[in-house]
């Protein structure tokens, strides 16, 4: 069992968790927020009226699919312990480089990843994630990419490619791959031999 369903008692708690504090402006209507982080919105219901009263979370209007008002949640950012809730959601993630390397694995063979924005906690990052793949399949890479956006009920923004084009754009000093190395970012899996 995975260590934040251990302390917050269920892994849909632990994902509400993240889906706010990942995304401190996002007013989520609570059926949206069920599908992106796959649970049932009644079953979500409870943990957000228990995060409510802890007063991590406020209710605030908002539009659905449909364009009708609903009632929306967002964090509530004066939250007093969100600074160490940050911190501790982002060491205690249940992607760890291991896992999240593996799962990538699937889609191909993957000789280098690099992670950046959502997974670091650095908002301001280009990209979320940097994948150089020979031969992927593009199917089934973007259905691991929905099972980790769950995680954070936010897209993840990343660059796919393959080993020979990444090699001649790092040569070059392509802009989208010196915005990933230039900034906070962390490898995940390196096949390719590079050294930073």
């Amino acid at each position: 069992m995975e260590i934040l369903e251990k302390i917050f008692g269920s892994a849909t708690k632990a994902r509400l968790m993240r889906s706010f504090v990942y995304n401190p402006d996002t007013v989520f209507d609570i059926n949206f927020l069920a599908k992106k982080i796959k649970a049932r919105a009644g079953g979500i219901k409870k943990e957000i009226n228990l995060l409510e009263k802890a007063g991590l979370i406020k209710r605030r209007a908002t539009k659905n699919e449909n364009g009708r008002s609903v009632n929306g949640v967002i964090l509530n950012q004066n939250f007093k312990y969100l600074e160490a809730l940050r911190e501790f959601l982002l060491k205690v993630s249940p992607l760890t480089d291991e896992i999240l390397a593996r799962k990538l694995s699937l889609a191909g063979r993957v000789r280098l990843v690099v992670v950046a924005g959502v997974f670091i906690n650095a908002e301001n990052s280009r990209l979320d994630m940097l994948i150089v793949s020979d031969r992927p399949d593009e199917k089934k890479l973007k259905k691991i990419l929905v099972e980790i956006e769950s995680e954070f009920a936010r897209e993840i923004s990343y660059s796919l490619m393959s080993a020979d084009d990444f090699k001649y754009r790092l040569s070059m000093g392509d802009k989208l791959v010196r915005d990933v190395f230039d900034f906070s970012h962390r490898v995940v899996l390196n096949k390719i031999g590079l050294s930073e």
